[in-house]
């Protein structure tokens, strides 16, 4: 992928990368494209598709105009360092915490920031579950999720890893509705308030995404998130509360 045109495409989403930056996303891409035989990272594996819709809408906050909400950044599950190692490209200064439950996914990612040379790029192998019933609890001002989880999941999930005043982005496709419908509880619950919804389009894809943020604005409940499986099974449905109560 050529310099000059990840600094082009970047236009489109009116984000400015400066040349350093450009290459650095550069050998992100080839990193990316090479292990994924071996590791299975992602199904995206035609170069522009790679680029936009891995790459950019990693930045669809900021092309819709969303300040950071703090200089460290927790990226809950991961994966193959989506959205969180775009957005530390875009911004050197933040520190990065990329959690993973996958040994072969933090592998990866350990070899992508040290290629990079990266710096306070950090490694959390853990279930998120675990971590946000640990020491990642009440602990972070901006937290991001991006296929992930049904949004009643991880908001349970990341709410709790934040301190009050901080920000959980949920990057989505376009059926966020039924998703934000059956998370209401469990965000209130959590100590979450919706504070935006954002809706774009990828400028080639034509596929439409969504950005639901979340402001924290008092403490979880204690006994969220609940252990490791459990919720994955019982997921909290805001259309029925009572058997969670019991």
């Amino acid at each position: 992928m050529d310099i000059d045109k990840i600094i082009k495409e970047a236009e489109l989403w009116n984000i400015k990368l400066l040349k350093r930056q450009a290459l650095l996303i550069q050998k992100y891409f080839d990193i990316l494209l090479y292990y994924n035989k071996k590791f299975n990272l992602t199904r995206i594996t035609e170069p522009q598709k790679v680029l936009e819709e891995l790459f950019f809408d990693s930045y669809a906050g900021f092309f819709n105009g969303l300040s950071k909400p703090g200089n460290e950044l927790l990226d809950l599950g991961t994966g193959a360092g989506f959205p969180g190692l775009p957005i530390k490209i875009y911004m050197p200064d933040i520190k990065l915490y990329l959690l993973d439950s996958k040994r072969k996914k933090i592998l990866f990612l350990q070899k992508v920031v040290e290629k990079l040379d990266l710096e306070n790029v950090f490694f959390i192998y853990n279930r998120a579950e675990d971590y946000g019933r640990g020491d990642g609890r009440e602990k972070n001002l901006w937290v991001t999720a991006r296929a992930f989880a049904p949004l009643n999941i991880a908001a349970e999930i990341a709410l709790p890893m934040l301190q009050i005043g901080g920000y959980f982005w949920a990057f989505k496709g376009p059926d966020f509705k039924k998703e934000l419908k059956d998370a209401e509880e469990i965000i209130k619950r959590c100590g979450g308030s919706l504070e935006n919804i954002i809706n774009y389009t990828l400028p080639h894809a034509k596929k439409e995404r969504s950005l639901i943020v979340i402001k924290k604005v008092i403490e979880s409940e204690n006994r969220f998130p609940r252990k490791a499986g459990i919720l994955q099974k019982r997921p909290f449905n805001s259309k029925n509360t009572t058997e969670y109560d019991k």
